[in-house]
C-alpha cells in the first residue's frame, strides 16, 4: 500500500524539475547565490538530496534550470510588436517592472553582479541573449516612434535608450520594492514611468494627450 501511495504522490519529471528550478530562484533571490546548497534546496522543497539529483545531475544543472525558467518568465513580458511604438515601449517597461520587480529571484538574474561570477557560461550566454533582444526591442520602438512623431527625434535613439533601460533597471531593483504592498509598488513605478514618458514625448503627442484628458 505504501508503495502505491508513493507512486501516486510522485510528480512527473518535468513538473518536478520546474519546481526545483523555481525553488532555486527563490532561495537565491532571498539570500544570494551562496544559499543554493543541496541541503537548503532539499529543505525548501521537502525532498531528500537523492530526489533532487534524480532530476538534476549537479547544482550547476539546477542553476541552468533556474536561468531557463527565469528567461521564459521574462520572455513572456515582451508585448505585441504590432502595438504603436510609444505604447509598445511602455507596455514592456510596465510588464518588466511588475514581473521582475515582484520577484527577487528574477531581479537577481537581471541585476546582481553575482550572476557574472557564479552562473555556468552557457546559462550566462542565454541571459546575455535576452538582454540583447530587450535592447533591440526598445531601440526599434524608439526609432519607429521618432520616425512617426510620437517620440522625440532631436536626440539619437541610441542615446534615448540609456535612460529608458536605466529607468526599468532602477525600478526593478528599487530598495524595498519587493517588500512593499502591490498598490504602493505600482503607484511609485507609475510616477517614475510618467516622468520618463515626459522625457520621450514630442510636444505634439503631449498636446494630444492633454487634449484627450480634457474631453
Amino acid at each position: 500500500m505504501r508503495a502505491v501511495e508513493t507512486q501516486t504522490l510522485r510528480k512527473p519529471s518535468v513538473e518536478r524539475r520546474e519546481e526545483i528550478a523555481a525553488a532555486a530562484l527563490r532561495l537565491i533571490g532571498r539570500r544570494g547565490r551562496t544559499a543554493l546548497t543541496t541541503a537548503n534546496l532539499a529543505g525548501e522543497l521537502g525532498l531528500s538530496s537523492g530526489a533532487l539529483f534524480r532530476h538534476f545531475a549537479t547544482l550547476d544543472d539546477v542553476l541552468r534550470g533556474a536561468v531557463a525558467l527565469g528567461i521564459r518568465t521574462i520572455d513572456a513580458t515582451f508585448p505585441d510588436e504590432t502595438l504603436p511604438p510609444f505604447e509598445r515601449l511602455f507596455a514592456l517597461a510596465r510588464r518588466r517592472v511588475r514581473v521582475i520587480g515582484g520577484d527577487p529571484g528574477l531581479a537577481w538574474l537581471v541585476r546582481s553582479d553575482e550572476v557574472h561570477l557564479t552562473l555556468p557560461e552557457d546559462a550566462l550566454a542565454e541571459l546575455r541573449r535576452l538582454v540583447t533582444r530587450s535592447k533591440r526591442f526598445l531601440l526599434e520602438a524608439i526609432r519607429e516612434g521618432a520616425a512617426e512623431g510620437s517620440i522625440r527625434h532631436d536626440i539619437e535613439p541610441e542615446i534615448l535608450l540609456v535612460p529608458v533601460m536605466g529607468t526599468i533597471h532602477t525600478l526593478v531593483g528599487l530598495p524595498g520594492i519587493h517588500r512593499s504592498s502591490k498598490n504602493a509598488r505600482v503607484g511609485e513605478a507609475e510616477r517614475v514611468l510618467d516622468a520618463l514618458a515626459l522625457l520621450l514625448e514630442t510636444r505634439q503627442k503631449r498636446r494630444r494627450h492633454h487634449a484627450n484628458k480634457r474631453r
